[in-house]
């Protein structure tokens, strides 16, 4: 669809390439190029925290921030294509002051050996996961605690890919099948419900005498009137200076789309020094007239942490109307219950859209 190629051309460093759709392109008498192309998003969200009994009414962004994306492309030479891209995530629920955010800076070389990526760019681990979440379009849960985005399915289904410094190859495409292997500046700080080390949505900030290790496998086919994708990946990464955050992970996915019926299914499995968890969504869905997608999913994380020993699920049904190729309105339900945190247990409405250029 129109909507995903102008949005993976900002978030995903693997898609960039092929799917880059700017709203705005200059080309110079030597062949450079640079392309401006964006998204803004904005929706109404009422939480009801079932526990407490207390209501929340926010004008808020959903999971995605707003994009502004700057693509530059060099003329190609000795069968080279090198292309650089920066992009600035404003929020519009925060102040003036803390709610902006440097999310991608990398360049990319590309030739007869697949592509080199540097810089900062998400991470391989959890990229297919939250991309093909329903939720991207949307909110999921995670309001009324005035962050910067929601978390739509993080850390209740899928590990947090997070926005890593890094240097990336990924091979050409082998009938269908792509390698792609990372090593990246190892991380400290969580992001997910309950602080998985996986999640870390900060790069760096640690010591570690060695680097963060990521690799991905895909897959992507096609046939009379569907198409369908798989993918492995998997992240290991060993503090050796504390200890705390050692960490191994991996998941497995696949989707599936034919006559205007589209599935997805996923699994993630992790463990740190301090617990161990699993999760796993699944999630199916009808496109009308290729324009109206009604879709619902259901999602599981699995703590065996000792001192918590907990189960979280979550649902959410939603409807994507893309109006044209500009404006997508967006209705979603989330329920959230937690078996040992009743507080945590809500139900979540949100109404909204996104304009993208």
């Amino acid at each position: 669809m129109t909507f995903n190629k102008k949005l993976l051309a900002g978030l995903v460093a693997f898609a960039a390439a092929s799917t880059s759709a700017q709203a705005v392109t200059v080309a110079a008498n030597d062949g450079w190029e640079l392309g401006v192309s964006g998204l803004v998003n904005q929706f109404v969200t009422f939480t009801d925290n079932k526990a407490t009994g207390e209501d929340v009414a926010e004008v808020r962004d959903g999971l995605l921030p707003a994009f502004i994306n700057f693509d530059m492309k060099a003329p190609t030479m000795n069968g080279l294509d090198i292309a650089a891209h920066i992009s600035f995530s404003p929020s519009t629920n925060k102040d003036s002051y803390d709610g902006f955010e440097q999310r991608e800076v990398y360049f990319t070389v590309d030739g007869s050996f697949g592509q080199v990526l540097a810089g900062k760019a998400l991470g391989l681990y959890g990229s297919h996961n939250i991309l093909t979440d329903q939720t991207l379009f949307g909110v999921g849960y995670g309001t009324a605690g005035n962050g910067t985005t929601t978390l739509g399915g993080i850390g209740l289904g899928y590990d947090y890919a997070a926005w890593r410094s890094q240097v990336k190859w990924t091979s050409p495409d082998m009938n269908g099948f792509k390698i792609a292997l990372a090593v990246m500046d190892p991380s400290n700080g969580v992001l997910s419900l309950n602080t998985k080390p996986t999640g870390s949505i900060k790069s760096g900030q640690t010591e570690s005498e060695d680097l963060r290790y990521e690799a991905d496998l895909s897959y992507a086919g096609a046939f009379d009137g569907g198409s369908y994708t798989a993918w492995v990946s998997g992240m290991t990464q060993d503090a050796d200076n504390s200890g705390a955050n050692d960490t191994d992970a991996y998941t497995v996915g696949a989707t599936l789309a034919v006559a205007g019926f589209e599935a997805m299914a996923q699994y993630s499995d992790s463990e740190s020094d301090a617990t161990e968890w699993s999760q796993y969504l699944v999630q199916a869905g009808y496109r009308f007239a290729g324009t109206t997608l009604v879709s619902a999913q259901y999602a599981e994380l699995e703590d065996d942490n000792l001192a918590t020993n907990d189960t979280i699920e979550k649902w959410t049904v939603g409807v994507y109307h893309d109006v044209n190729a500009n404006l997508k309105l967006v209705a979603e339900y989330t329920a959230v219950e937690d078996d040992n945190k009743a507080a945590f247990d809500q139900d979540i409405i949100s109404l909204g859209g996104f304009v993208f250029f």
